[in-house]
């Protein structure tokens, strides 16, 4: 495709891949054994860890070896760079990850390759964390890459504890849809943004249930996790914590809903809820439109229509896959007509006849297989009692209010397959147990008592 004009992976990655692969799994195989001891998800710990290993090298060589380019290099290269200044200087490597690129000292200026990345805070801060679990790599691609692997496999299962906590007798579905995902453990790994965003993110919901929603408190641990996730999702994808906000509101409201005794006060307690929330929603987005002007209304449709131009130029120019909503009004109209669009793009397509190339054929499946699924659950369950379930279960509004918002953001800026396939990862999981939970409310036939034996 490219000539290796920049390389991440070295002889070094190769010769020291057993060792971190034989240090990790040792690692987690006594955390697993002191952890869940005697707990059926026990035996889903280590090969999902391990997948995600698996996805970690198969990324590192497809951007090594097939595109030849990709953020994940700028990222190395920063990383790299802390690295080396941890083992040289120590001043210098507090100014690469605390200090901001514009207030470094002639010392660390000079000591960085590329300077591009650190001046974007975003991108800075994946940086600055690839460099601080880098010594855990020695400095390499891999072992970095491994680092940052198991804080975004750390976070999934911190997911699936949740759901598992709720529907124990799902635990292997629940599993499927959150740990076995092949879009899960091929892109949220690796030094990018999305292996931290997603960790950061199940942490947050984590912290959340344990905090608020379970019986089992947790509360030191549980605040730790919402802090930790926030921050994180706030300083690198602020989006994810924006879709995820109103979903974890209304999962919390109507959970603690069900713990009022009194109905009159259960009955009034929804309105007050959907006024205060109103209002409250209206300030919030105010307040986020003077803290991040991208995020209002006229930032967001500015930023997309920039994003669709450059996405169709370049995809355009590398014969890329990209995809088309319609000619899009830059207005809030223009926003609804779009909205059913572009959840269908990021849900549901590539259709198997889009995926015109064969890194994208996987996604294609999946998406093929999503689609099915869906329909699946309609006819199931049935449209009035699969309607009347998303409203009456919690657990499954907060999943379709969080996955469909998210969708529509991803599908309304990617407009190219190949990003979107990795943009859309963090909704996925939440679709699919909705689909889980949604299918768990059919009836299951009576199986009739074996009369005694005689």
């Amino acid at each position: 495709m490219f000539l290796l004009a920049w390389q991440i992976l070295y002889t070094k990655d190769f010769i020291l891949l057993p060792f971190f692969l034989v240090i990790w799994m040792s690692i987690f195989y006594f955390y697993r054994n002191r952890k869940y001891p005697n707990t059926i998800i026990k035996k889903y710990f280590l090969p999902a860890l391990a997948l995600r290993f698996l996805g970690a090298l198969l990324t590192a060589f497809m951007y090594q070896y097939y595109y030849g380019y990709g953020d994940t290099f700028f990222y190395f290269f920063g990383s790299r760079d802390i690295y080396n200044a941890l083992l040289n200087n120590p001043e210098t490597a507090y100014e690469l990850i605390f200090v901001e690129h514009k207030n470094w000292s002639v010392s660390s200026y000079n000591a960085v390759t590329l300077h591009g990345f650190f001046t974007n805070p975003k991108e800075a801060m994946v940086i600055q964390l690839a460099g601080i679990v880098s010594p855990m790599g020695l400095g390499t691609y891999i072992g970095t890459s491994f680092a940052l692997t198991v804080f975004s496999f750390l976070g999934c299962w911190a997911l699936f504890r949740v759901f598992y906590d709720l529907k124990p007798h799902l635990h292997w579905p629940l599993a499927l849809a959150i740990l076995f995902l092949p879009s899960m453990w091929f892109w949220s790994t690796g030094i990018m943004k999305d292996s931290i965003v997603i960790g950061a993110l199940g942490f947050f919901v984590n912290g959340i249930y344990y905090s608020v929603i379970s019986k089992k408190k947790q509360l030191l641990r549980s605040i730790f996790f919402i802090l930790l996730g926030a921050y994180l999702m706030k300083s690198i994808k602020i989006y994810v914590l924006v879709a995820i906000f109103p979903a974890t509101v209304v999962w919390v409201f109507f959970m603690l809903k069900e713990h009022i005794k009194n109905d009159t006060l259960r009955n009034i307690a929804t309105p007050i809820f959907f006024g205060v929330g109103a209002v409250g929603g209206i300030l919030a987005i105010q307040q986020l439109g003077r803290m991040f002007p991208e995020y209002t209304l006229e930032g967001f449709l500015e930023e997309a229509a920039k994003v669709q131009w450059w996405l169709k130029l370049s995809t355009e120019r590398d014969n890329g896959t990209g995809y088309d909503l319609g000619v899009l009004e830059p207005s809030l109209a223009g926003l609804i007509a779009a909205f059913p669009k572009a959840v269908n793009v990021a849900l549901f397509r590539p259709y198997p006849w889009e995926a015109t190339k064969v890194i994208v054929l996987p996604s294609a499946a999946e998406a093929l297989f999503t689609l099915g699924l869906t329909v699946y659950v309609f006819f199931k369950v049935g449209i009035i009692r699969t309607l009347k379930a998303i409203f009456s279960d919690p657990v499954v509004l907060f999943c379709l209010i969080f996955a469909i918002i998210f969708a529509f953001a991803v599908g309304f800026t990617s407009f190219n397959f190949g990003a979107l396939a990795r943009y859309k990862i963090p909704c996925l999981p939440f679709y699919y147990v909705a689909m889980i939970l949604l299918l768990d409310k059919v009836p299951k036939p009576k199986i009739a008592a074996m009369p005694p034996p005689v």
